[in-house]
């Protein structure tokens, strides 16, 4: 029989990340749900002093394990406490880290209200036609929870069967021109250049490049830049300093002489390259260089062995011009059973009969 409990972060870090890395393998788990991601999560972007691990154990054998922490916010101007795994925080392909049963992981982290009050239990990104997602519905049939469901990312991957060469073979003409007027046109620019990242190279002055690229991007205006954030420049920071040390680092930039245009920066695992973040200054956007730098990308991958692209994120019409292939998301609030989060799902159950056709309405819960 499995036991829960609650421990410090630092605590289930130190004493548990070996046999936390050995169940994500196993599982074939994307990795910012593994340890040492993590850890970097942890550290840059929550305050790790609040973040607690629900560990589940056979004996003396981990079977389980999700980090968490309880954050304040509001919903329809009410005041609530949102309980949410780390990987609610960030993750590409977001599941429960469970050798087993996962339904009995959840059900001991709604259990966790008797001793850490929250209101609602958020989960994010939590892949479809998982374990992960069955168990959360088991969960709320058999607990008889409020629960909103919303959809999330569908995020397209690309099998690579072939190199880099017959890659662009097998492509349409147009494709195979638009790829290649790519090509030629940033080759035309007097001092233009590409440099790939890796293992030994500068990680801060790859940054400084990203940054660069990100401060005079369309990002900037939107407010998602890189650079406009201070945590999330140091979640970088760090992010990148891993990757490099373990050899997981894939990341081209383009640079006019010395100044850094282009980028793309991607991980390596488990024979997937994962492209998390690309960008381009604008007063170059006019030669598709975001394009371009992917599209390089894809193909030095495919000539290096690997087997699948994995574009992340959502939909986007550059990547579905590769792909048609997604994997699909959804977004999870669980109502508490009791106090404020009864009375919030009670609501919500109401907003739910009022749906139409359209869609959700309403709020379903802070983001």
């Amino acid at each position: 029989m499995t036991e829960y409990r609650v421990i410090p972060w630092a605590e289930a870090f130190t004493l548990h990340s070996a046999e936390w890395l050995a169940i994500g393998l196993e599982r074939g788990l994307n990795p910012t749900l593994l340890p040492d991601w993590t850890r970097i999560i942890v550290e840059t972007l929550t305050d790790p002093g609040a973040v607690r691990v629900l560990i589940g154990k056979d004996g003396a054998r981990l079977v389980s394990l999700l980090p968490f922490h309880v954050r304040k916010d509001h919903v329809s101007g009410i005041p609530v406490r949102i309980l949410e795994p780390i990987s609610s925080v960030v993750s590409f392909h977001a599941e429960l880290v469970s050798r087993n049963d996962h339904a009995d992981l959840l059900r001991s982290l709604i259990q966790t209200r008797r001793e850490i009050p929250w209101d609602i239990l958020r989960l994010a990104a939590i892949l479809l036609e998982t374990p992960s997602a069955q168990a959360i519905a088991d969960v709320v049939r058999t607990e008889r929870l409020t629960l909103n469901e919303w959809p999330g990312e569908a995020s397209p991957y690309l099998p690579l069967l072939a190199s880099g060469e017959k890659m662009l073979a097998s492509r349409d003409k147009r494709d195979r021109y638009r790829i290649r007027k790519h090509a030629k046109d940033f080759a035309a620019i007097p001092g233009a250049t590409e440099r790939w990242y890796g293992r030994g190279d500068d990680m801060e002055a790859l940054l400084q490049a990203i940054l660069h690229v990100e401060a005079g991007s369309w990002k900037q205006a939107a407010g998602v830049a890189v650079s406009a954030d201070p945590r999330e420049t140091e979640y970088f920071r760090r992010l990148l300093l891993w990757l490099e040390a373990t050899d997981r680092l894939f990341a081209n930039v383009y640079f006019v002489n010395t100044e850094p245009v282009a980028y793309n920066l991607s991980y390596t695992w488990e024979g997937t390259i994962g492209c998390m973040k690309g960008s381009y200054l604008q007063h170059f956007a006019h030669l598709s260089l975001g394009h371009h730098a992917q599209d390089q990308q894809i193909f030095r991958f495919a000539d290096a062995g690997g087997k699948e692209c994995d574009f992340l994120g959502n939909a986007e019409p550059y990547k579905l011009g590769w792909t048609s292939t997604t994997r699909r998301h959804s977004d999870y609030f669980l109502y508490a059973p009791r106090g404020r989060g009864r009375l919030l799902g009670f609501a919500q159950r109401l907003r739910n009969r009022l749906r139409n056709s359209d869609g959700p309405k309403g709020v379903p819960g802070p983001a």
